[in-house]
């Protein structure tokens, strides 16, 4: 999973308020699908619990510090 893709998430999250909510209900496959995630990088998004923007953004962080990252 690139540090970009993880990136234009996070920006799409604080940009778009229905993109957020769906992320923090845990319906936001759907809404992931546009950035092309495969199905690891979806499973890795997908496990973020979080209540708030905050904490979703921190778990973006910890994936985005992840060696593994190209």
């Amino acid at each position: 999973m690139s540090k970009l893709k993880l990136n234009a998430i996070a920006t799409q999250a604080l940009l778009d308020k229905n993109f957020e909510a769906a992320l923090l209900s845990g319906h936001g496959q759907e809404k992931l699908s546009a950035f092309h995630l495969n199905e690891e990088e979806m499973r890795a998004i997908s496990s973020i619990q979080a209540r708030n923007l905050d904490q979703f953004m921190h778990g973006l962080g910890s994936l985005i510090q992840a060696p593994a990252l190209s």
